[in-house]
């Protein structure tokens, strides 16, 4: 008996866990298609095949919803970028290699608008800044720790400076995101923020 409902329990645990996924895959592309204020709960129900009431069974609002789509999103991506970060021979290299994976991500169309266009509409500003510190700064310090214990840094305060780093790079990013030329301006927020960080951080040999 024991056994039987163990599986029973294992198997609505797994049919939540599936259903929170197509929620989460199908509100992503509906946020993205429709943008947040457009987009109806409906719709997303409709494209992940279930019912209104299984979102309300799993997130107590639209904007609950898009958050779940922004966390994902957010741990996703910076998991990419403090990989290919850590990976380089050095800090100066991994510091490099980690902006470009990440202005990589930025420049695709769905992380932009999603995490960036749309983020700051549907959460307000202070819970979108939020979430992006929970993600970012820490990806932020991890390629600092690195440069540290290499003695690579010239500055003390990893804190802030890590704040610091994060505030210059959404400035960039919202930049970019309404830029009419956005290469140019990946560009140009490419080369201000790898100067800046040569102020901080040293590279191979110097």
């Amino acid at each position: 008996m024991r056994s039987m409902v163990t599986t029973a329990r294992t198997r609505r645990e797994e049919y939540a866990e599936a259903t929170y996924s197509a929620l989460v895959e199908s509100a992503a592309e509906c946020f993205f298609e429709h943008g947040f204020a457009a987009t109806s709960l409906d719709e997303v129900a409709r494209r992940a095949r279930v019912t209104k009431g299984a979102i309300y069974h799993h997130f107590a609002s639209k904007r609950d919803l898009f958050m779940a789509v922004l966390e994902q999103h957010e741990e996703r991506e910076a998991g990419r970028v403090l990989e290919a970060g850590l990976a380089a021979p050095d800090p100066w290299s991994g510091l490099v290699i980690a902006f470009d994976v990440f202005l990589d991500i930025i420049s695709e169309p769905h992380y932009q608008r999603l995490c960036w266009v749309e983020g700051p509409a549907a959460l307000g500003f202070e819970d979108w800044w939020e979430c992006g510190e929970r993600h970012e700064i820490e990806v932020i310090r991890g390629i600092l720790d690195r440069a540290d214990a290499a003695g690579a840094l010239v500055v003390v305060d990893l804190d802030m400076l890590a704040h610091v780093i994060f505030g210059a790079v959404c400035a960039g990013v919202l930049a970019m995101a309404r830029s009419e030329d956005a290469a140019a301006e990946r560009e140009r927020f490419r080369q201000v923020v790898l100067t800046m960080m040569a102020g901080v951080l040293k590279a191979p040999g110097s």
